[in-house]
C-alpha cells in the first residue's frame, strides 16, 4: 500500500469518528433543547371543596386530569339506588369542574357483592354512561362498610 493511500484511509477514519462524535453531541444538545423548550411549568392542583375538608378534597384537578373522591349513596337503599346516587354526585362534580360525562376517561367501581349486585349496578351505570365517550372501567369487589353496596371513583380530562 502506498503511503498516500494509507494517509487517505486514516484521515477518513478520523473524519468519520469526528463526524459521529459531532453528530452525537448535536443530537444530545438538540434533545436537551427540545425538552427545555417543551417542559411546562408545573402548576399546583385545584381542589374542590369537600364535606369532610379535614380528610379529603371532593375532586382535584392537576395536569389535565380531574380525579374524584370515592362517591357513595345512602347505605339504607338498594344497590341500584346507591349507584344512581353516586353517579348523581359524579355529575355534580363534573359540573363544578366545568366538564361533562364525555370528559370521563376512567371509572372505578367498588362493589360489595359482585355475585349478587353486579347486574343491578350495571343496569343503572349502562343507562347513565355517555355512549359516545365511553371511559375505561374497572369493577372490583371490596368490603365497603356496613350496608354500602357501591362506591365509584372517576377521572376526567380537562384543559390545564
Amino acid at each position: 500500500m502506498k503511503a498516500n493511500q494509507q494517509f487517505h484511509r486514516s484521515t477518513m477514519v478520523t473524519l468519520a469518528k469526528d463526524t459521529a462524535v459531532s453528530l452525537s453531541v448535536g443530537v444530545i444538545a438538540g434533545a436537551l433543547l427540545a425538552v427545555t423548550l417543551t417542559k411546562k411549568k408545573s402548576t399546583p392542583p385545584i381542589r374542590g371543596p369537600s364535606n369532610k375538608p379535614w380528610r379529603m378534597s371532593k375532586w382535584v384537578q392537576h395536569n389535565g386530569v380531574v380525579r374524584t373522591q370515592g362517591l357513595v349513596g345512602d347505605p339504607d337503599k338498594s344497590a341500584a339506588e346507591q349507584t344512581q346516587e353516586a353517579l348523581d354526585k359524579l355529575d355534580e362534580i363534573l359540573q363544578e369542574a366545568g366538564l361533562t360525562r364525555a370528559h370521563l376517561i376512567s371509572v372505578t367501581i367498588f362493589i360489595a357483592d359482585y355475585d349478587n349486585k353486579f347486574d343491578e349496578m350495571n343496569q343503572v351505570y349502562d343507562a347513565w354512561v355517555d355512549k359516545a365517550g365511553l371511559p375505561t372501567r374497572l369493577c372490583v369487589q371490596a368490603y365497603l362498610g356496613p350496608k354500602y353496596a357501591v362506591e365509584i371513583r372517576a377521572e376526567a380530562w380537562c384543559e390545564d
